[in-house]
């Protein structure tokens, strides 16, 4: 889900930032959000866009009345809620560095290269043109990506996981400190579509959407299905989608090129409707 497409509060970014800190989730310090909100965007020039220096004086006199830290703690901790701000903000701005699912299916296909023996970090920065600390965020993103979707498999509700949405957000967000909240996000809403589409349809009913979209035959469903056997889920997906591509790097058959064509487009179809209902799914939750 692309954060570009819904509006950016660089305040509540900076809250969020504040919010994730490890002194914030244990108790050390206490603000109110709302007065906290009030000063950022009324002070925009101090907070939300200044630099380093006038920052972490700002932030050190909004911290100092609240907690007791000596100074030289009160200034790591300022500092890493700067790192962590300016995180937020270089995620919206720099596109190619973002997650999303259909980046999560560009690196299944990158990591299922057959004989690739040098360095992963390497190869993908080659491969995407992304720089090595955009290649270790977007792989750490999908580690975090594949934790939350067991999460979500082991939930036996999925409406008291979307109330709890807050709560789990925070929890990843102190675990995985160099991961944008805008990232984590993503990825809760994302997998709230996935279940949601899941207590109503089926892979079949996924690859049939998808054959009348493209204007596919028969004889092209089968070869896709034959990947995603009867009674394959929703969340089973991504699963059956890394085996099938693993598989089709490894074959040696004449037509492996189309198959792989046809099953890039049914990974294209699938992250759309996914994004589609991400989008609606944390809009009915922002409304409530």
């Amino acid at each position: 889900m692309d954060p570009s497409l819904k509006k950016i509060d660089k305040a509540l970014l900076l809250w969020r930032s504040i919010a994730r800190q490890p002194e914030a989730i244990t108790g050390v310090f206490r603000l109110n959000q709302e007065i906290s909100l009030r000063l950022f965007r009324g002070n925009p020039d101090r907070y939300l866009e200044s630099e380093r220096f006038d920052f972490l004086m700002a932030m050190k006199a909004v911290l100092k009345p609240v907690c007791d830290l000596d100074n030289e703690k009160l200034e790591y901790l300022a500092f890493r809620i700067f790192e962590a701000f300016e995180r937020e903000k270089k995620y919206v701005t720099v596109p190619d560095g973002r997650f999303s699912i259909d980046v999560l299916f560009q690196f299944v296909e990158f990591l299922s290269v057959e004989g690739s023996k040098e360095n992963l970090h390497q190869f993908l920065q080659r491969e995407t043109s992304l720089s090595k600390d955009e290649v270790e965020t977007l792989l750490s993103c999908i580690k975090v990506f594949n934790k939350l979707s067991i999460y979500f498999r082991k939930s036996p509700n999925l409406k008291k996981t979307i109330e709890n949405g807050e709560e789990i957000l925070l929890t990843l967000a102190a675990n995985f400190v160099t991961i944008p909240w805008l990232a984590l996000e993503s990825m809760f809403y994302l997998l709230v579509a996935e279940n949601a589409l899941a207590t109503k349809y089926s892979c079949d009913s996924l690859l049939k959407g998808w054959m009348k979209e493209y204007g596919f035959d028969e004889n092209q469903y089968v070869v896709v299905a034959n990947f995603f056997p009867p009674g394959t889920t929703i969340p089973e997906f991504h699963g059956k989608y890394t085996n099938a591509i693993r598989h089709l790097n490894a074959s040696k058959k004449d037509d492996h090129g189309m198959d792989l064509l046809l099953l890039r487009s049914i990974g294209n179809y699938f992250s759309s409707l996914l994004v589609k209902v991400a989008h609606q799914m944390e809009g009915l939750q922002t409304a409530t």
